[in-house]
Parts: C-alpha cells; sequence; structure tokens
C-alpha cells in the first residue's frame, strides 16, 4: 500500500473516531443543557422545592442562579462548537474520500473547504462570546476563574488557519475550472 494511501486511511480512521466522539458530545451536552433549563425553571418558579431537595440556593457564596447562568452558556457554547466541529470532520472526510478517489480538485471540495473556514471561524467566534459572557455574568465568583479565556481574544494561529483554509479553497476552485476549461478543449 502506497504511504499516501495510509495517510488516508489513517485520517478517515481518525476522522471516523472524531465524528464518534462529537457525536457523544452533542448527545451528554444536550442532556445537561435540558438539566441546566430544568433547574432554571425550578429556581424561577419552585425554590422553595430546591430546599425540600437539600439543594443549596448558593455554593461557596456563589448564587444558584449565577452557575445556572454560568453553566448554561458554557454548555450551549460547547454544544454549539461541537457541533459546528462535527460538521468540520464530515466535510473533512468528504475532501479525504474525494482523494482516495484521486480525484481531490472538483468544485465540491472548494466548497467544503470554504464551509470548513467559516465553520472553524464560527467555533473561535462561539468560544469567544460564551467565555465573554461566562467572564461578565460572574466575574467576582469562583466561576470566572476556572474558564481559561487565555488573552481574551481568538488565537492568531487560528485566525491564520481560517485564513489559509479560505484560500486553499480558493484555489481548490481555480484548479477544478482550470481543469474543466482543458477537459473541455479536449
Amino acid at each position: 500500500m502506497p504511504a499516501d494511501q495510509r495517510l488516508f486511511s489513517v485520517t478517515q480512521f481518525l476522522l471516523r473516531i472524531a465524528t464518534l466522539i462529537c457525536s457523544i458530545i452533542v448527545a451528554v451536552a444536550t442532556l445537561v443543557l435540558t438539566a441546566v433549563v430544568v433547574g432554571w425553571s425550578v429556581l424561577l418558579t419552585a425554590p422553595a422545592m430546591l430546599t425540600w431537595l437539600g439543594i443549596p440556593l448558593d455554593v461557596e457564596g456563589v448564587p444558584l442562579r449565577t452557575i445556572l447562568n454560568a453553566s448554561f452558556f458554557f454548555v450551549a457554547g460547547g454544544l454549539v462548537g461541537t457541533i459546528f466541529l462535527l460538521l468540520v470532520a464530515r466535510a473533512t472526510s468528504a475532501i479525504v474520500d474525494t482523494a482516495v478517489a484521486g480525484d481531490p480538485f472538483v468544485s465540491d471540495n472548494a466548497e467544503r473547504l470554504k464551509r470548513i473556514a467559516w465553520l472553524l471561524l464560527g467555533v473561535m467566534v462561539v468560544e469567544f462570546l460564551s467565555t465573554s459572557m461566562i467572564v461578565w455574568i460572574a466575574p467576582d465568583n469562583n466561576i470566572a476563574g476556572h474558564i481559561d479565556a487565555g488573552d481574551g481574544g481568538p488565537s492568531l494561529a487560528g485566525c491564520l488557519a481560517v485564513l489559509l483554509i479560505f484560500v486553499l479553497a480558493r484555489i481548490f476552485r481555480h484548479g477544478a475550472e482550470m481543469r474543466a476549461e482543458l477537459e473541455g478543449m479536449v
């Protein structure tokens, strides 16, 4: 088996694993988000029920409402980001499939690359927004200290990667157009 075929096989295997892991995370995050919403509704409509169940209305001085608000943005941001990554894995898998078939320079792959770039940009935006909301909701509480906000913005490497993928999408589109022109001449 040629080295590039082994690389494609390993890549396809890893993409399948990534897709499975993302799918599991989406399912778990959906359940957790549902629990947070139920917790909110109980806190807003029947706080006495929480006391009766032995659930404290504050944990280490942080009100339960603050914890639920921060949890909502943490889990919702993670859920949306994971859905975006799941879509990235699927699009990447489709690109690898065309490469395995020996025909990667097709217009569909240009569109897939563009979609991947937008999705990765979306992941960065969602991460920034959800982290910002958590820090805004609980600036003086322990919650904000547990969020790794980095420098407070998207990474330079991430921005360059997204830009590179947009450029690759244009290159793929141009390559597909050139090939279509050549096939039309022959």
